[in-house]
């Protein structure tokens, strides 16, 4: 092999890992921020009754979540649709601001939501069927703790834990939320909670428990 065809090899490589690794964080960005406007359209509801502040711990992390979702939307790569997604963000931040209704706020997130995937898709389902046992494997050794066998939120841990542990039992919760918004958590963690990143376990590990969780809302 000559010199040049060395050469030629390791900047293909360098270029490539940079191509990979520039993919890989917009699609976490992409992902993160999809998550934020999930939790904010299904938790908002908590923070805000009738024009007033019910709870001024949960307020105040609906306008934290939906100034990341802002800042993670301009820094992600230049495209005609990132402007609008940005009108969008500053009308979802606006709408929190003035304690709008949950139902105006959830309107505004999940579409928001739905137009970050059109402009910047990412994968939203498993690459095969989840293996349902291995995800009750999973979910005992790593989960029952905090968010109980039964997945009510009374593992033995909970009461160690503020802010509690997230029911899964909650039907009302259940339907609000998607699979894809149980994987983003388990890969990622959440801030300002106890729940742990979990990106170490292959992702289809990762679907499985998002999959078995989601099912406590839904017996039989």
């Amino acid at each position: 092999m000559t010199v040049r065809s060395w050469s030629f090899r390791i900047a293909t490589l360098i270029v490539l890992v940079f191509v990979f690794g520039a993919a890989k964080a917009e699609t976490s960005d992409v992902e993160t921020t999809w998550r934020l406007l999930d939790y904010i359209a299904v938790d908002y509801a908590g923070a805000v009754s009738q024009g007033q502040v019910s709870s001024p711990a949960e307020y105040a992390e609906q306008n934290e979540f939906a100034a990341t979702v802002a800042e993670k939307l301009k820094a992600l790569p230049a495209k005609p649709e990132r402007q609008a997604l940005l009108t969008e963000a500053g009308r979802l931040q606006q709408a929190i601001g003035q304690k709008a209704e949950p139902e105006q706020v959830a309107g505004i997130a999940h579409q928001l939501a739905a137009a970050l995937l059109a402009a910047y898709p990412v994968p939203l389902a498993p690459k095969k069927v989840p293996d349902l046992a291995r995800g009750a494997a999973l979910y005992g050794q790593n989960c029952a703790g905090c968010h109980g066998e039964a997945g009510d939120g009374r593992g033995p841990d909970a009461a160690k834990l503020d802010p509690p542990p997230v029911a899964f039992t909650e039907a009302e919760r259940g339907r609000q939320r998607s699979v894809f918004a149980l994987y983003q958590v388990v890969t990622q963690g959440l801030d300002g909670t106890a729940m742990a990143s979990f990106e170490a376990l292959p992702p289809d590990d990762r679907w499985a428990l998002a999959f078995y969780a989601g099912r406590f809302a839904f017996p039989g």
